[in-house]
């Protein structure tokens, strides 16, 4: 009540005394107010900065760089350029582009010297080992393997059919030298390590003592001992159906492979009817119908080696039917024995290879060497594999494989170059057909019939089907039909 008394009287005293404005701010002031046209000093609360680091950016300047070309010639300059480089099969290439300044263009387009190719091929025919020393440094075991090893080294001499192979080979290069992609690889021109022509000094026996690689082969079929067949392995490109050892047929079961050949050898014939075919066509079915019908009739007719079951070697073609040259020549049907590591195997010249390539033996034999061996892999890519090969052995009339007579035959002919050396043996066989046959038909077994004993026990490994073939691999492929041995 004070208060309002006081303000009343201050009001007054403002309106009477003239001091009107100067009081009426002082009691503005002293009431809390403000008086009219004053700026409001209001506080704001002040935000409070905190400094942060910052990323300094830097910024990239990137000088573009001007390729200065060289100044176009105002004449010829002469050019030389040499690449070197390797083939599929790994055979060194140089190349070398050189030029010269010629006529016009328009003679020099008919010119056929301004513009061509010169291939010049280098090429080093190996020389034949023929010691002692030089094989026991391939294979330590030989010279402890055969007892008169050192004897039967002294009379050894360079066959003339390793240098006939390699003049072969020389020559397949050079004819396919514009043909790049068919030379043979380095792989195969080296197959060859040695061919020695022997003559035991007490026994007369003859032998050609071989030393290359081993390729693996296929082929063969007979219906009257093994009617069915692996299609793994009769379907690959590289098999054929016969064998160069082949006989006459001994049952009425069909060769399992007769329905396949018979069935393409119509479906040719029938397109061959069809009028309106082309030149190439006809000529191209001709030269197949042409090769399928004696095929056809041998099937029906002859039995063959079967590589899957029978030990048996290639030889080239070209070695065959040379005895009138040289009395060291091979036939097909001679025994022969294959040595790799420690091992020695029994077996026989069964089959006709390439001309040009030595160094294949039978399925059966490549499995035994190394399990992973198939069609398309090779058992033994280095030249450790020793092919002692008897000339004159073959029996006078072919059969079918008797493995146990292959083994006693085998036995003796090493007995007559001096024998197997202590603390080594021949293999013996098997008989893979016998023990199928067994398995499938038990009650055709007489009674009380036992297998033969099997001194070194098998396993056949079959390839999976589904595995690609290795890099490595390089199987056979015959460039020459099979030829029926002479002494059939």
């Amino acid at each position: 009540m004070l208060g309002f008394l006081a303000v009343v009287f201050v009001l007054a005293v403002v309106k009477f005394s003239g001091n009107g404005p100067a009081a009426k701010k002082v009691a503005i002031r002293w009431l809390g107010g403000m008086p009219k046209g004053a700026e409001k000093i209001v506080k704001v609360p002040v935000e409070k900065i905190v400094e942060k680091p910052v990323e300094k950016v830097v910024e990239k300047v990137v000088e573009k760089i001007v390729e200065v070309q060289p100044p176009m010639p105002s004449s010829y300059v002469s050019w030389k350029k040499v690449d070197v480089a390797k083939l599929w099969n790994e055979i060194p290439v140089k190349t070398e582009v050189a030029t010269h300044e010629g006529a016009s263009a328009t003679i020099e387009r008919v010119r056929s010297e301004a513009y061509e190719i010169e291939m010049k091929v280098q090429l080093a025919v190996p020389s034949a080992n023929k010691t002692a020393d030089d094989l026991a440094q391939v294979n330590p075991h030989l010279p402890k393997m055969l007892k008169d090893f050192d004897l039967l080294m002294q009379s050894a001499e360079v066959s003339p059919f390793y240098h006939y192979i390699y003049e072969l080979k020389t020559t397949r290069v050079q004819q396919n030298t514009t043909r790049i992609d068919q030379l043979p690889s380095r792989h195969n021109y080296y197959d060859l390590e040695t061919l020695l022509q022997i003559r035991h000094p007490g026994t007369q026996r003859k032998l050609l003592l071989a030393q290359a690689d081993m390729d693996t082969v296929s082929d063969g079929s007979d219906g009257d001992r093994w009617p069915e067949l692996d299609n793994y392995i009769s379907m690959s490109p590289y098999y054929q159906p016969s064998t160069s050892y082949g006989w006459p047929k001994q049952t009425k079961v069909p060769n399992p492979l007769l329905d396949r050949w018979e069935s393409k050898l119509k479906e040719y014939e029938a397109e061959f009817a069809q009028p309106g075919l082309s030149i190439e066509r006809n000529r191209e079915l001709r030269t197949l119908i042409d090769e399928y019908k004696p095929r056809v009739a041998d099937l029906k007719a002859r039995s063959y080696l079967i590589a899957e079951a029978d030990p048996f070697i290639v030889l080239p073609l070209s070695f065959l039917g040379r005895k009138s040259e040289n009395e060291f020549a091979p036939a097909i049907g001679d025994y022969a024995v294959v040595i790799h590591n420690d091992q020695l195997y029994p077996a026989i010249a069964g089959d006709a290879g390439p001309t040009w390539k030595f160094g294949e033996a039978s399925l059966r034999i490549a499995r035994t060497i190394n399990e992973k061996a198939s069609p398309y892999n090779r058992p033994v890519s280095d030249l450790t594999v020793t092919y002692l090969i008897f000339p004159g052995s073959a029996e006078a009339k072919n059969s079918p494989p008797d493995l146990e007579k292959w083994y006693q035959k085998c036995s003796a002919l090493l007995d007559e170059i001096g024998g197997i050396g202590e603390g080594f043996s021949l293999h013996r066989w098997e008989d893979l057909i016998a023990k199928r046959r067994a398995e499938k038909h038990p009650e055709a077994m007489p009674a009380g019939a036992e297998s033969k004993p099997v001194t070194t026990p098998e396993t056949t490994v079959k390839p999976d089907p589904k595995s690609p073939a290795p890099a490595e691999t390089t199987p056979s492929v015959p460039e020459n039909p099979k030829t029926p041995a002479p002494n059939e």
